[in-house]
């Protein structure tokens, strides 16, 4: 399932521990003021007509321990945040130094703000190195994928060189289309992910866009003598059309290819509960359960569909594109087939 979901990291600043440390300094400030102002009064009073009881020494012990305390946990709590603060950068800066992203600022309670932000900040270190792992699983299986159709490209550029072999123009353009396409669809994702794309959003007819992109794939079904049906309701939708409908064909193309000859494919596209979800189910033979949380990956393919043509990103576009949208997609086994469900 392609979710969406964020950090909150908004609270309540009543809620803050350093709210109520300031409270309590206030609290105790006005108390240990008032008293001293109290105590000075009675000072003057008795001086002028003497008091039965000494009120002035109570209220200036009281005063003076009020100011002492204030003292003590103003010296204790600088040492406890600036503690902390050092050990916060101490770690930050063997990061920056090393390099190494697995390290985590150490979290020793709960109760105050500082905790709360280390907690903010690795989960923010999470998300760093996921990326950077991201990145560097991508880099590696760039380099594995496109490794194979530049050696052939070369081999084929070799021989036309050399005129051992009729090479066809054809071939070799061909073969330069593919490597277009994959680094096309690696930008395309690239934006995606950006998230620059949904300036283009806009209120269109979703069935409009769903009848089309099956309209487009019927004379492909037709080849394999697969059996393409839909049903849509009127349906209006935010968002960038031309995403959504390349969301579509990505499916559907999906679902003709691994569908069997004479197979059938249905697409529904509605609405139950104020839920808009669109439906692609085909008679296939399903997504192996191991391949279940990996095929969504960029450039994954599964070995038995190693020989089958496609970069692998197909998938990872449609993902960036539902993410962009803030909407979700789930693939269930039906056994046979696979149902695709979206929901918008």
């Amino acid at each position: 399932m392609v979710q969406v979901t964020s950090l909150k990291i908004r609270r309540n600043y009543k809620n803050s521990s350093s709210f109520k440390v300031a409270t309590l300094f206030t609290i105790l400030l006005t108390v240990a003021v008032i008293t001293l102002c109290v105590s000075i009064y009675l000072f003057y009073r008795q001086a002028e007509q003497p008091l039965e009881n000494n009120y002035f020494i109570v209220l200036s012990v009281i005063s003076i321990v009020a100011l002492l305390l204030i003292a003590i946990a103003g010296y204790l709590i600088s040492i406890f945040v600036v503690t902390r603060i050092n050990r916060m950068a101490d770690t930050a800066s063997e990061i920056i130094t090393t390099g190494d992203l697995t390290k985590r600022l150490s979290v020793d309670s709960r109760w105050d703000d500082l905790s709360f932000l280390c907690t903010v900040l690795n989960e923010m270190l999470d998300k760093i190195e996921t990326l950077m792992e991201g990145v560097q699983h991508i880099t590696n299986t760039v380099a594995h994928d496109l490794r194979t159709p530049l050696a052939r490209l070369r081999n084929k550029l070799e021989q036309a060189e050399s005129n051992t072999e009729d090479v066809s123009k054809l071939a070799l353009v061909k073969e330069v289309d593919n490597l277009l396409k994959t680094f096309n669809a690696l930008l395309s994702l690239s934006s995606l992910e950006s998230g620059r794309q949904s300036s283009k959003f806009e209120s269109f007819d979703l069935e409009k866009a769903v009848e089309d992109a099956v309209n487009f794939y019927i004379p492909l079904a037709q080849e394999k003598d697969q059996e393409l049906v839909f049903d849509t309701i009127p349906m209006k939708y935010v968002g960038d059309r031309d995403l959504i409908f390349q969301v579509i064909a990505n499916l559907l193309d999906n679902a003709i290819k691994f569908t069997p000859t004479k197979g059938r494919i249905e697409v529904h596209l509605q609405e139950k509960g104020g839920v808009r979800q669109l439906l692609i189910c085909d008679s296939g033979p399903g997504v192996p359960s191991e391949s279940i949380d990996k095929i969504f990956d960029r450039f994954y393919r599964d070995q038995n569909q190693k020989h089958l043509e496609g970069s692998g990103l197909g998938l990872s576009l449609v993902q960036a594109v539902l993410k962009l949208h803030k909407a979700a997609i789930n693939l269930e086994n039906t056994y046979p087939g696979l149902r695709i469900s979206v929901t918008l």
